[in-house]
């Protein structure tokens, strides 16, 4: 089996530039539209790599793996690993878990980790990000990784669908961090636009859904991504056929509010 490293590492010289640059604006990345490249068999798509209004920097990748390939991480920033498709073995320093399809983990940061396909292939989005004043001294007493999987979820239905909460913690970067999965019967919406100053992502699981930003909309599709920046109007709805449903994602930092 091939391994594959990935240093996730916040290169200083790439941090000094990045203040200069613009927070990334609100965004919508469909998934077909997404452009792809490879490294070996594995096929990569690349959605973010830039600061946003509350994160110094803050990146997003796709991958899909093969079973002749692992995934070895290391690095210094806090990650999301979430499974779009397939089953995942997921080896941290203490336990080997496979996450199924919809399944999402935390992981804590300057640990490594080492992830395979279960089967024949699994397709993962990459989520990770630093924020200011990040790269001091860690902590010894760490935290370790923390796995949700989809099927030990509790759904919670409502008149429009049902909800899945899944974290609202505080982390080593983050003041908080709250993830959960939203459930919208057909033709339902989730909300009337509304701002907030906590920036967010939407992915989406299931369905096609319509998202309002900014007063114009954007239809998308199963692994489509949203970015949505803050105090920026935004809004969902369900305009494919049965259900849809995604991860809602957001954060707050220092610098959320300001």
């Amino acid at each position: 089996m091939k391994i594959l490293i990935l240093l996730l590492l916040s290169m200083a010289f790439s941090q000094i530039h990045a203040q200069h640059f613009q927070p990334h604006p609100s965004a919508v990345f469909e998934y077909q539209m997404l452009p792809v490249t490879t490294r070996g068999e594995t096929a990569l798509r690349h959605l973010m790599d830039w600061p946003t209004k509350t994160l110094e920097n803050f990146h997003v990748e796709q991958l899909d793996l093969k079973a002749t390939e692992a995934l070895e991480i290391k690095g210094d920033q806090e990650m999301l690993v979430l499974v779009l498709d397939g089953a995942l073995q997921l080896d941290t320093d203490h336990s080997n878990e496979v996450m199924e399809e919809r399944s999402i983990a935390w992981l804590p940061r300057n640990k490594n980790f080492k992830m395979a396909p279960q089967n024949s292939s699994a397709s993962v989005y990459l989520i990770r990000w630093t924020v200011e004043g990040s790269a001091k001294e860690v902590a010894t007493d760490r935290p370790e990784a923390k796995i949700f999987h989809y099927d030990a979820m509790d759904f919670q239905e409502t008149s429009k669908g049902g909800r899945r909460a899944i974290m609202r913690d505080e982390t080593e970067m983050l003041q908080e961090l709250e993830m959960h999965i939203t459930t919208l019967k057909e033709g339902e919406k989730s909300h009337d636009p509304h701002v907030h100053a906590d920036e967010e992502i939407i992915l989406v699981l299931q369905g096609h859904v319509a998202e309002h930003i900014n007063g114009t909309e954007y239809q998308l599709g199963p692994g489509s991504l949203v970015f949505l920046s803050a105090y920026d109007p935004h809004g969902i709805r369900n305009v494919g056929k049965g259900e849809c449903e995604y991860y809602a994602i957001r954060w707050i930092t220092a610098k959320t509010g300001r």
